[in-house]
C-alpha cells in the first residue's frame, strides 16, 4: 500500500470518527407506591459523569455509567433515596454490569414501605453541539 493510500484511509477513518454522534446514557426512573406510579422522571448524561434526578418531597437518584468495555458492558451505579415520613431517607447504593444497548433495569423495593424504584438505563446518541 502506498503512502497516499494510507493517508487517504486515515482521512476517511478520522472523518468518520469525528462525525459519529457522541454516546451517552439515558436514565429513566419509575417510582411506584404499590401498583401506582408516583413519578417517572428521566435524565440524559455523559458516560463517567454523575446524573442527579430529584423530585422535591418524593425521591432522589444519583446515577453514573462507565464507558462500555470491549464486550459492550457498562458498570452502572445508583444511589436511591426516598422522601418518607417527612425526611429524605438514607440512600441505598446499588450497581450492575450490563449491556446498555439492551435497556437493562434495576429494581429496589424500599424496606418497610410499599415503594419501589425501577431504574432503566440505555445507551443513546447525544445531540451534537452546534457551533
Amino acid at each position: 500500500m502506498t503512502l497516499k493510500y494510507v493517508v487517504a484511509l486515515l482521512g476517511i477513518v478520522c472523518s468518520t470518527v469525528a462525525n459519529a454522534d457522541p454516546k451517552g446514557v439515558l436514565f429513566k426512573v419509575v417510582l411506584k407506591n404499590g401498583d401506582q406510579i408516583v413519578a417517572s422522571p428521566s435524565a440524559v448524561g455523559e458516560f463517567g459523569k454523575e446524573v442527579t434526578i430529584e423530585l422535591s418531597q418524593k425521591m432522589k437518584v444519583v446515577a453514573v455509567a462507565s464507558e462500555p468495555n470491549g464486550e459492550g458492558n457498562s458498570l452502572t451505579s445508583y444511589k436511591l433515596a426516598l422522601f418518607h415520613r417527612g425526611a429524605m431517607q438514607p440512600a441505598r447504593e446499588m450497581s450492575m454490569l450490563a449491556d446498555l444497548s439492551k435497556s437493562p433495569s434495576l429494581e429496589y423495593s424500599v424496606p418497610g414501605t410499599t415503594y419501589r424504584f425501577v431504574v432503566v438505563s440505555r445507551q443513546i446518541a447525544l445531540p451534537r453541539a452546534k457551533g
